[in-house]
């Protein structure tokens, strides 16, 4: 809206446009337009707010924006108003809104200001009094005074000093900003005056009372200055702690100790409380007289004397607080802390517990000290006490009439609680019977003992000589725990322990066996051995237990004494019987040896027993394969196999290559692992892992250029770790080999193209005597493979070549062509071997069963130096290779060879 229209007048208005170039034609003109008066639209309130001013009618403060006209645009300007809102209640919380007025009516509503809660009404403090001098060095002076006594409802933050000489009535500042305790620039001699003031949020209190006369000389006394700053607490009717701060200053040494004096209020008759000084800063003062009040102050000592007495305290009655009650102390009777409580009588809006100990707040939370306060309740707790933890523990509550209490935890209770606290932390589970033994049958013992009472989740251990052995039981009925011990002999003696842990209880018990005791044990009757004194028929002399040969065999043994000819001896697993191959025979020697052996590991496991019986009686013996017995078997043959285990060879497979390392016996659950450089491998379909009772294996399957590098594997038994390594890098032995699987054409390496029974070679041939035995293969390779066969290891001369066709025929067969055949193909870049087996028959007899036999092909690795194989030439198809083709070997290499070198045929 232009500015310079007149209200009332006529106007016309066109229009013209502009850009960088120039000012158009103006439009045509428009009608004459008349000027109104303009209306404006109720205030549009921005926001709503309340001021904290703390007070039960607080301030509302909003703001508000003029609209001009809302056709073309308007003009704003921001208004702030206040008013008090009063009728509010003290203590409850209130929001606000705000809406304006006009002849147009009501705008919206503003938004709502946050939550108020009216509080009583802020004043000024009181004035500071009994202002006192704590020191002066001749230029500054220390000074101390009592707070006011009412606050004005809001924190004192802020204390003013003025200053004047005595005589005048001048009062000056003496900081801006306000003072602390030390006032400077003071001239030495003269004789000065001070009056405090305080102040808070609502502003400046009045000032106090001035002091008296106070010389701006300095302090050279020996004794100490005076004491300051005297509280109250624990008031009861006959008592009351007085605390107090150190003085300024010292005199000519530290202070040793306190004195504190007491007078009836309006009197000067002086009664010192303490004739011994007091070494701390507090003081629990007896012997007052109920309802009486009194004024305190302190003295303190040096060695030289008793020093300035300090200002004289406010009054204090002699009278409990209504409902007051003390501090109790217990120790928890399900964690074991050590817990404080104090129950406060009164409670108020921003009421504090203030916990202290030997009257000086605790604020180290470190050691495992809560204070939990809830409502009128409040707890101090030690979770980690000590013996350090003795002393006078007190607590206050703030914004109440002095409500406190404290106790003292002395040396010896607090002695008294640790223990108890150690025993419900550490409950020990009551023994009617400590661990006894009783003399069994066949020399067995049963040591035993009995618990007051004990569940069904108990579990115990039992030690013979710090060994830990198994096979223990309990009765939850009677609470006996119970262990049997089979073979009780000379070599038995030393000390017995039963652990018995049951929930958070625990309980042990010991037995001594050692010297006349345990003679007395061992045989009360006689000098014989004890397991001949209770039997007369067939039993275990030496009960059943797992034995690993040197040859990793693993039998189960025991031996029996007393045996006949009808004695019939059983071997059970889980209370199945199990046949051996060899029956035992119960022949009539005192002692016989019986044995079971484990064709292999996945039959071990379980429970196994043992009978020996006849018409004289039956004996037992079991032992349980499974745990810690199972661990010691597995480990000692993962330390025979690691110890036997040869070096690594090589073997092709039909998807990759294979390394094999032979050892006396092999088995998963040993600890072998095998390593790519220094990667742990494991089983995926790229690096299969397995073997066979005598051989560990690891397959590369289709290797390529990134499997280069040195293979090994570990065997780790609990004492040694044994090591193979064989490198497929580029600086071992191998690397040539390695490098012809993943780099040379696949025509370039020799191989045969089937070995099966249809179209190849058999595993295994069995032949008629007198007919023609005929063995032929396809084999390729570039250059071309020479052939060469074996029989038992040794040069076969007869050998047929045709092409890509390899033979062996043998016309009129005897029982003498009966063996192992081998068949060897290679060239330069290395080749493969093969072997069939060969059975001649005579006519008539029956035809021997055929066993195919696993045997992989043998890998043959290359001649060194390799040469990498080039392309053929395009021209001249009459050009001939010119490498000679390689002598053949004198002999295969078999599994398990180490040496990946053939030798070359003499």
């Amino acid at each position: 809206m232009s500015p310079s229209l007149h209200k009332g007048k006529q106007y016309k208005f066109r229009v013209l446009s502009a850009n960088i170039y120039g000012t158009s034609e103006p439009s045509e003109p428009t009608g004459p337009i008349q000027t109104q008066e303009l209306k404006g639209l109720p205030p549009f309130f921005l926001s709503c707010y309340t001021l904290p001013t703390g007070v039960s009618a607080p301030e509302v403060a909003y703001a508000n924006v003029h609209i001009v006209n809302y056709t073309m645009g308007f003009v704003s300007r921001l208004c702030l108003f206040r008013f008090v809102v009063s009728g509010l209640t003290t203590g409850e919380t209130y929001v606000f809104r705000v809406q304006a007025i006009n002849e147009l009516g009501l705008s919206d509503e503003s938004q709502e200001s946050a939550p108020l809660t009216v509080k009583a009404a802020l004043t000024n403090p009181s004035a500071p009094y009994d202002i006192a001098l704590l020191y002066c060095d001749g230029h500054s002076m220390i000074l101390n005074w009592k707070k006011p006594l009412r606050s004005g409802g809001a924190k004192i933050k802020e204390y003013y000093v003025d200053k004047r000489r005595s005589g005048t009535t001048m009062w000056r500042e003496v900081h801006i900003p306000p003072t602390t305790e030390r006032v400077e620039n003071l001239t030495e001699g003269a004789v000065y005056q001070f009056q405090v003031y305080g102040a808070n949020l609502a502003g400046l209190g009045p000032a106090s009372k001035h002091s008296e006369d106070l010389t701006c000389d300095a302090w050279t006394m020996p004794e100490p200055g005076p004491a300051y700053d005297l509280t109250f607490c624990e008031v009861r009717d006959n008592s009351l702690v007085v605390e107090w701060q150190k003085p300024v200053y010292t005199g000519s040494g530290p202070i040793t100790g306190y004195h504190v004096e007491y007078a009836k209020k309006g009197t000067a008759n002086w009664i010192t409380a303490n004739e011994k000084a007091a070494s701390h800063r507090f003081l629990k003062v007896t012997g007052l007289e109920v309802g009486t009040t009194y004024v305190f102050r302190v003295r303190a000592v040096n060695a030289v004397g008793v020093g300035m007495a300090s200002m004289a305290s406010d009054p204090v009655t002699a009278k409990a607080v209504a409902g007051s009650q003390e501090v109790s102390c217990v120790v928890d009777e399900k964690s074991g802390d050590i817990v404080l409580s104090f129950e406060s009588c009164q409670i108020n809006e921003g009421s504090k517990f203030i916990w202290k100990k030997d009257y000086k707040e605790i604020t180290d939370f470190s050691k495992g000290v809560v204070i939990k306060s809830e409502g009128t309740h409040s707890k101090l707790i030690f979770k980690n006490a000590d013996k350090e933890d003795f002393g006078t523990y007190s607590v206050s509550v703030t914004n109440t009439e002095g409500v406190s209490s404290s106790y003292t935890i002395s040396n010896e209770e607090l002695a008294k609680m640790l223990a108890l606290s150690y025993d419900i932390r550490h409950p020990v589970i009551p023994l009617k019977s400590e661990l006894a033994y009783k003399i069994l049958e066949r020399g067995r013992m049963r040591f035993w003992l009995q618990a007051e009472e004990i569940s069904s989740n108990v579990t115990y251990k039992f030690f013979a000589n710090n060994k830990e052995l198994s096979g223990m039981a309990h009765d939850v009925a009677t609470g006996i725990i119970e262990f049997i011990m089979d073979h009780f002999t000379e070599e038995s003696e030393g000390t017995y322990t039963c652990q018995i842990t049951d929930g958070g209880g625990k309980a042990q018990s010991s037995l001594v066996l050692i010297g006349n005791v345990f003679c007395k044990s061992l045989c009360p009757f006689s000098r014989l051995p004890l397991m001949f004194l209770f039997t007369t028929g067939p039993h275990f002399s030496e009960f059943l237990s797992l034995q690993i040969g040197d040859d990793c065999s693993v039998t189960l043994v025991c031996k029996v004494a007393n045996l006949k000819k009808e004695s019939v001896f059983h071997w059970f697993r889980e209370d199945t019987e199990i046949i051996p191959d060899v029956r035992a025979h119960c022949g009539t020697k005192d002692y016989v040896f019986f044995v079971l052996f484990f064709p292999t590991l996945s039959s071990w496991s379980g429970i196994y027993k043992a009978t020996i019986s006849d018409d004289r009686g039956k004996d037992m013996s079991q032992i349980n394969i499974s745990g810690k017995v199972f661990d010691d078997a597995i480990n000692k043959l993962s330390q025979l196999a690691g110890k036997s285990a040869a070096e690594l060879v090589i073997n092709c497979t039909a998807t990759g290559i294979q390394l094999q390392c032979h050892m006396k016996y092999y088995t998963s659950e040993m600890n072998i692992t095998w390593y790519h450089g220094e990667t742990k491998l494991s089983h995926t379909d790229k690096i299969v892992i397995g073997g066979t009772p005598t051989m560990a294996t690891m397959e590369v399957v289709e290797p390529v250029e990134k499997d280069k590098g040195k293979y090994s594997i570990v065997i780790t038994d609990p004492e040694n770790s044994h090591k193979r390594t064989l490198d497929l890098s580029g600086d071992g032995q191998y690397f040539q080999y390695f490098s012809s699987l993943i780099s040379f054409p696949p025509e370039s390496i020799p191989a045969f193209i089937d070995n099966a029974v249809v179209g190849g070679l058999p595993d295994v041939v069995t032949i008629m005597e007198k007919k023609t035995l005929s063995l032929t293969c396809t084999v390729c390779g570039d250059p071309k493979p020479q052939v060469s066969w074996l029989k038992n290891g040794s040069e076969y001369v007869v050998s047929l070549d045709q092409g890509k066709f390899a033979s062996l025929t043998i016309k009129g067969v005897s029982m003498e062509d009966s063996g192992r055949y081998t068949m060897i193909v290679q060239n330069k870049y290395g080749g493969e071997s093969v072997d069939i087996v060969v059975s001649v028959y005579r006519h008539g007899e029956k035809i021997p069963e055929a066993k195919p036999t696993l045997t992989p092909k043998t890998i043959i690795p290359p001649k060194l130096p390799i040469e990498i194989p080039q392309p053929k030439p395009q021209p001249a198809p009459s050009a001939a290779p010119s490498t000679p083709s390689p002598a053949a070997p004198k002999a295969a290499l078999g599994r398990g060879m180490k040496s990946p070198t053939p030798s070359r045929r003499k």
